[in-house]
């Protein structure tokens, strides 16, 4: 029997690609999905999250929030067209409750982040904190990554806004500054180049009668054609080699991100942050079952 990987992934709903992402993981054949929380985790969002974890035979996944109980409208037209109608729901429990709880059931969890930090900083506060770590967000300027490997729009950058670590930047400092056994960083000028098209999901074809989670995310692609941030993120956690990575210590300065070459500063924990994937069809066809 294959060994998987256990996860809990912290998503939101503004951008579609945390619930496709949710979509690949919970039915991942190396990949054991035991817990979501959502930010900030209002109940149309619990409630798009259980229709999809519903489609694909995993409720029994429990799911924490942020915010329990809000009311405010976190989820778009795009998740109403793509998984159909659904009710609004309450978490099972708090984000930071739900993340103990699997931290007590599976001591070596990865945490996969794709939306502000507020919810594993909340974990954090309790005293607990997951051993492996994959941070969809940061900035890897032009001291970390060599000139071949730059995207235009950011040549020349030290450093730049990132969305989820500027959604709760304070959460981000003190989660990036403790040590821990493995913390990987998706920077953005990785995921800007890996927009995910529908010549992609043709490769994945042949499969998605194999999986049930990989047809609903290509469903998904069929409605909208993007850059999949929190996917690649998710794949990444799955198989590290896929990416080049840096030694580094990220930074903030007047809301912009951008990493130190962690060499000159080894009294402080360092991070890995990606610099560049070699193949980006490879990347994607760790999607495949």
């Amino acid at each position: 029997m294959q060994h998987k990987l256990p996860f809990h992934f912290d998503m939101e709903t503004a951008d579609p690609d945390d619930s496709m992402t949710l979509a690949v993981l919970a039915t991942h054949p190396k990949v054991h999905l035991v817990s979501v929380s959502v930010h900030p985790g209002g109940t149309d969002q619990i409630g798009v999250v259980r229709r999809i974890l519903q489609i694909l035979d995993r409720e029994d996944i429990r799911i924490g929030a942020g915010i329990p109980k809000s009311v405010a409208n976190r989820v778009s037209d795009f998740h109403r067209k793509w998984v159909g109608k659904f009710e609004h729901s309450e978490a099972d429990e708090t984000a930071a409750n739900i993340m103990a709880e699997t931290l007590r059931q599976f001591p070596e969890c990865t945490l996969l982040s794709g939306a502000a930090l507020t919810n594993p900083h909340a974990l954090f506060e309790t005293g607990a904190f997951f051993s492996r770590w994959f941070c969809q967000g940061g900035f890897a300027g032009d001291n970390i990554v060599p000139k071949e490997y730059r995207l235009e729009k950011f040549d020349g950058k030290l450093t730049c806004p990132t969305f989820n670590l500027n959604g709760n930047p304070l959460a981000a400092e003190a989660l990036l500054s403790i040590p821990m056994k493995e913390r990987r960083m998706i920077s953005k000028n990785v995921c800007h180049g890996a927009v995910f098209t529908k010549a992609d999901a043709e490769l994945l074809v042949p499969f998605r009668n194999h999986n049930k989670g990989l047809r609903l995310f290509l469903d998904a692609v069929e409605l909208k054609e993007k850059a999949l941030h929190d996917t690649v993120a998710a794949l990444l956690a799955i198989d590290p080699s896929k990416a080049l990575w840096a030694e580094v210590i990220p930074y903030r300065k007047r809301g912009e991100w951008g990493c130190l070459e962690a060499e000159k500063y080894p009294e402080r924990p360092a991070s890995l942050i990606t610099t560049y994937i070699p193949d980006l069809t490879d990347l994607w066809m760790v999607i495949k079952p």
